[in-house]
């Protein structure tokens, strides 16, 4: 195990690599703050790299596209009858106010993008609550957008995966593989995809077109690791500068 002595200064340390912890570091880097993301494994992507990656964000511009229906009012009904006496008002009500502005601002800052899926609600038929609309998923990701750093990728769990390949669960991409010996438009498609992942393979070791936890963990790294990149340039032209302007002393 190596250790280092180097001293680095920060304003924030996060304790995690996984969709929170990314969340809060891109955060507090558009803030202005200097922040330090630590990971015990080898990986990045925490438990969020093996999950299915679905959020339940009810009334995002993408559910209110799915479900114009959709109101305050309803959720507000679904979360009282889903948690009983346990219900916060103060935590629901803040909930539904950031939650959709979580999804904007994800999408315009960083390199996250969502879809909608067709997901219900765990119980759509209960007082509130809504058969779509709610529930969004990281969009796909090309992985070799993170340059050296794609194969720190934690892989996604075998179980959910065919020969590593992952699927895309928000349209048919999986109808077309159970529907690949009764139609040749389904056999066509999963040709292409078999073929397109076993070209990955060799080239990668892995496959480089995720979905799920694994887009949801990869895309907003790619966005921490551009900033330093800027951030570590930009301290080298100012030591390099025999005289620093105030923009140059301001930390990066």
């Amino acid at each position: 195990m190596e250790t280092s002595s180097r001293q680095r200064d920060c304003d924030l340390v996060v304790v995690g690599s996984g969709a929170a912890g990314l969340a809060c570091a891109i955060t507090a880097k558009k803030r202005g703050l200097e922040v330090i993301v630590l990971e015990k494994e080898p990986v990045f992507g925490g438990t969020t790299a093996l999950s299915g990656g679905v959020l339940w964000i009810p009334l995002s511009h993408h559910g209110r596209k799915q479900n114009p229906a959709d109101s305050l009012e309803q959720v507000r009904t679904f979360m009282k009858a889903e948690t009983g006496a346990f219900y916060d008002e103060a935590a629901v009500e803040a909930f539904l106010e950031y939650g959709p502005k979580m999804v904007e601002f994800f999408e315009r800052e960083t390199e996250v993008k969502f879809v909608p899926t067709l997901y219900p609600d765990y119980h759509p038929t209960a007082p509130g609550g809504a058969a779509i609309g709610r529930s969004i998923l990281a969009a796909p990701y090309d992985i070799r957008g993170l340059g050296i750093h794609m194969a720190r990728l934690k892989p996604p769990l075998k179980t959910i995966t065919f020969i590593g390949m992952m699927f895309n669960s928000s349209n048919a991409d999986l109808k077309h593989f159970f529907r690949a010996t009764k139609s040749l438009t389904s056999f066509v498609y999963v040709a292409k995809r078999l073929a397109s992942h076993v070209k990955e393979l060799v080239l990668y070791r892995r496959a480089v077109a995720v979905t799920s936890g694994n887009a949801l963990a990869a895309r907003p790294s790619r966005r921490l690791r551009s900033r330093r990149r800027a951030s570590s340039a930009k301290r080298r032209r100012c030591r390099k500068s025999s005289r620093r302007s105030a923009g140059c002393r301001a930390r990066a």
